[in-house]
């Protein structure tokens, strides 16, 4: 094994390093419940975006990152792969683009369907064919509008 000097810049106490995955496995523990939560969140902020005035849609857009945001962190961590994936993809479009309503509404709710169904499904790392037609409708509506 590696064993650096303790009083060296990367040295990590084996304690430090136990208590951070005791961390893990605790915040994995809850993770469908919390990716639910988030889902829910995303639900709201959503019918806000689709409904609201244009400052009311840029302040849900900024929610809709930042949640996004934290279904990727949660998932990567947890091991649930594709919601990352799809989580990631929505961030990275809500964060880069002004599109119009039209394709704003085809764009997020191809991600958030593809979001719930991975999330009902319980795919983890990989849903098969289901999975990779997901992908495929996501990125269709995307492409609709570049």
């Amino acid at each position: 094994g590696f064993n650096a000097p303790k009083d060296r810049d990367g040295f990590l106490a084996p304690s430090s390093i136990e208590e951070a995955d005791k961390l893990i496995a605790e915040v994995c523990a809850t993770c469908p419940e919390t990716l639910e939560k988030h889902m829910e969140t995303l639900d709201k902020l959503w019918e806000a975006m689709r409904s609201g005035s244009p400052a009311e849609r840029d302040t849900a857009a900024t929610k809709v990152f930042a949640t996004a945001h934290e279904i990727k962190d949660i998932g990567s961590l947890c091991g649930y792969d594709l919601i990352a994936f799809f989580a990631e993809s929505l961030r990275d479009y809500i964060g880069k683009t002004n599109l119009n309503l039209q394709a704003q509404i085809v764009i997020v709710q191809a991600h958030l369907d593809a979001m719930r169904v991975v999330h009902h499904r319980g795919f983890k790392k990989d849903g098969g064919p289901e999975a990779e037609e997901l992908k495929r409708m996501v990125q269709k509506a995307i492409d609709k509008f570049q």
